[in-house]
């Protein structure tokens, strides 16, 4: 009877123990990120991108060490411009490999179907804090004619009437939120501030 006791208290400290370990690895995340530069992967012919940037933020709870597959109920989308998705916005998330997915989720928010209004954004979250795009180039995910090419990132969208499918260029987008400059803007910007630079620089003499 002793026996009987002592295992069963073990057995119940042991699941408390569990119990206490996953509240104590769930964490509440705040996203944002900035997309521009797309390339359509998959039309034949390719066609332009209708939009120039997609911007977005969320915040997300959930526990690193567990999987998660369309959840709609622990993720919150605080804006979302620039793309229309059919479908309410979900997480998916595999622990293994620290991949996170946030998309519509007619279609699984870890992917999307040409023709259909979706999108698609993935993170490695390898680091909680510095969420990383997740590149073409990565062993595993397919980016059409762009396959194994590090200068675009498996992020993007579609829309309905065509077959296309639109990834972002790495150059062009940041995981962080922070709006990256087309190149031409870029060397606009550039341009200026050299200019002001050699301004000053007459004026001093």
């Amino acid at each position: 009877m002793r026996n009987s006791f002592a295992q069963l208290a073990v057995a119940t400290a042991a699941t408390l123990g569990l119990a206490f370990n996953a509240a104590a690895a769930t964490v509440t995340e705040d996203y944002s990120f900035a997309l521009g530069g797309f390339i359509d992967i998959n039309g034949s012919p390719a066609l332009p991108s209708p939009v120039n940037q997609i911007t977005g933020s969320f915040t997300v709870t959930f526990d690193p060490t567990l999987n998660y597959d369309n959840d709609t109920a622990d993720v919150s989308l605080h804006s979302l411009t620039g793309v229309t998705v059919d479908s309410p916005i979900g997480f998916s998330y595999d622990a293994g490999s620290h991949t996170f997915f946030l998309g519509g989720t007619a279609n699984d928010s870890d992917f999307v179907v040409v023709g259909t209004n979706d999108f698609v954004l993935t993170y490695n979250l390898t680091d909680l804090s510095n969420p990383m795009f997740i590149g073409c180039d990565t062993t595993g995910f397919l980016c059409g004619a762009s396959t194994g090419n590090a200068a675009y990132d498996t992020s993007g969208f579609t829309t309905t009437g065509n077959d296309s499918l639109w990834f972002i260029a790495a150059a062009e987008s940041n995981p962080n939120g922070t709006t990256v400059p087309e190149p031409a803007t870029g060397a606009l910007v550039l341009v200026a501030g050299l200019g002001m630079a050699l301004a000053r620089r007459r004026s001093r003499r």
